[in-house]
C-alpha cells in the first residue's frame, strides 16, 4: 500500500498532540505506528525521502539532522508538542536551544546529547560521575589515534563518537590495523565528527 493510499484509509481523527519525530528508520515507523494509535498527529524527518516512519506518518520533511538551520526551522514551522529523536547523526545542540524555549524533548535535550555523542557519555562517567570506565583516548586525527594506540596498547577497539549499530567500528591489532581502524570509522561514522 502507498504512503497516500494509506493515508486515504484511515479514518479522519482529532489529534491530540503534534510529534516532530527526528529520524525514520525501522524503530521510527513502529514508534509512529504507536503514537498514531493514540491519536497524535506525526511529521517523519530524516534525510531521505520514503524512510520507513514516513510511510505511516502524517507528514514528512526531508533535511539532514546534522544541518542546525534545517532542524530549528522544522521546529518552529510545526510548533510540535514533542520532539523525538530516533538518530544518532543529529545535532544536539539544537534539541538543547529547544528545550530552553520551552519545547519537550523526549526523554530529555540533555540525554539525548549525552547518549547520541559518545565523547560527552564517557566524560560524564569517568569525569562527574567519577565512575570507571576502559582506558581511553580521544583523537581528530590519523596521527593522534596512532599516539593513542601507543599509549593504550594494543588490542584497542576504535570507535566514532558518533555512531550507531557498529557503524565505523573495528578491532585494531597494531599500528597498521590502527591506521586502517581510523580510516574505516571516519569514512562509517555517523555525525560529522571525525573523532
Amino acid at each position: 500500500m502507498t504512503q497516500a493510499a494509506w493515508r486515504d484509509s484511515v479514518a479522519p481523527m482529532t489529534y491530540t498532540k503534534k510529534i516532530l519525530l527526528l529520524g525514520s528508520g525501522e524503530l521510527g515507523r513502529e514508534f509512529t505506528i504507536s503514537a498514531k494509535r493514540l491519536g497524535a498527529y506525526v511529521i517523519a524527518c530524516d534525510s531521505y525521502a520514503d524512510a520507513p516512519a514516513m510511510q505511516v506518518a502524517d507528514r514528512a520533511e526531508i533535511f539532514s539532522m546534522l544541518d542546525a538551520a534545517a532542524l530549528a526551522a522544522a521546529i518552529e514551522r510545526h510548533d510540535p508538542d514533542y520532539i523525538v529523536p530516533e538518530i544518532e547523526a543529529i545535532r544536539t545542540e539544537m534539541l538543547l536551544q529547544a528545550e530552553e524555549q520551552g519545547r519537550t524533548v523526549i526523554p530529555t535535550a540533555r540525554a539525548a546529547n549525552l547518549t547520541m555523542n559518545r565523547d560527552a557519555i564517557r566524560d560524564l562517567a569517568s569525569g562527574d560521575l567519577g565512575l570507571r570506565t576502559s582506558l581511553y583516548r580521544y583523537a581528530e586525527t590519523r596521527e593522534e589515534a596512532l599516539a593513542a594506540g601507543d599509549a593504550l596498547g594494543f588490542p584497542l577497539v576504535v570507535k566514532p563518537v558518533m555512531s550507531s549499530s557498529g557503524k565505523g567500528q573495528s578491532k585494531a591489532d597494531d599500528p597498521a590495523s590502527l591506521a586502517k581502524a581510523w580510516d574505516y570509522a571516519v569514512a562509517n561514522m555517523r555525525g560529522d565528527r571525525a573523532r
